[in-house]
């Protein structure tokens, strides 16, 4: 995956507006200083208002202005201190999650997907929004559509049109992003049956949802101080062995 702030423009710059290609414009000149400013500091130098610096983060699919944050940092980096690499411990984390994926048992999960009205999905950062949209494909060739939740004012309102008929898939790496949990805590008090989908362990979210899918990751590599790598490609090959299960699911019925 291309970890770049240019690709994000670029794969998003349809829907910039002219205050969004502003602010890009001054990160663009200023990479360096912008680093280290708060969403209010940026706000200032753009002269526009933070939830317009928020917006714009948004609409690179980027959960917040932390994670572009994270993005200029790693644009920073020109010279990429690895202070380890670890591409065994990738393949051992891959066999181990297959492993896991593939004897599981998946009728729970098929009879809550085929007994609900609709079916939802969210996901936490720019990677897991790369994987709702393979999971929304996905089931879209077995007839099941699933309705994506974009962005975080999306989720403050999706509870008036989510019901308690409904089921909604949360994709989340580490299961303690805040925002999410909120939103996770927020459904489970309204009934509503919750899927999850996170690296292996007790997390937070796993212990709010009705069911939890779990897959096993560890820390790759080191850029720098600051800046882990952990592998995505998880989220990914849940998603092909879910639509292969309940295509088997649908087999056997």
């Amino acid at each position: 995956m291309d970890m770049r702030l240019e690709t994000l423009i670029y794969d998003n710059y349809k829907r910039l507006n002219e205050n969004d290609k502003h602010i890009w414009s001054y990160i663009l000149n200023n990479k360096k200083s912008c680093e280290s400013m708060s969403i209010q500091e940026l706000a200032c130098s753009c002269n526009v208002s933070h939830t317009t610096i928020l917006r714009f983060a948004q609409k690179l699919g980027l959960n917040g202005y932390s994670e572009l944050k994270f993005y200029l940092k790693l644009d920073n980096n020109k010279k990429y201190d690895l202070e380890k690499v670890n591409i065994m411990g990738l393949s051992d984390d891959i066999n181990r999650t297959m492993d896991m994926l593939i004897q599981r048992d998946y009728s729970d999960l098929f009879s809550l997907l085929d007994n609900s009205d609709r079916i939802y999905a969210y996901g936490s950062g720019q990677m897991q929004k790369s994987a709702v949209e393979e999971f929304k494909r996905n089931f879209l060739s077995m007839n099941k559509l699933v309705n994506i939740i974009e962005g975080s004012e999306e989720v403050k309102s999706a509870l008036n049109y989510i019901t308690e008929n409904d089921v909604v898939f949360l994709f989340s790496h580490s299961g303690e992003n805040k925002f999410m949990n909120s939103f996770a805590e927020n459904l489970k008090n309204n009934d509503i049956r919750i899927v999850s989908i996170s690296k292996s362990g007790n997390n937070t979210l796993s212990k709010l949802s009705d069911i939890n899918i779990q897959f096993y990751t560890r820390e790759l590599a080191q850029i720098g101080e600051n800046l882990p790598i952990f592998s995505g490609s998880q989220f990914f090959i849940i998603c092909e062995i879910l639509l292969l299960k309940y295509l088997e699911y649908k087999k056997l019925k």
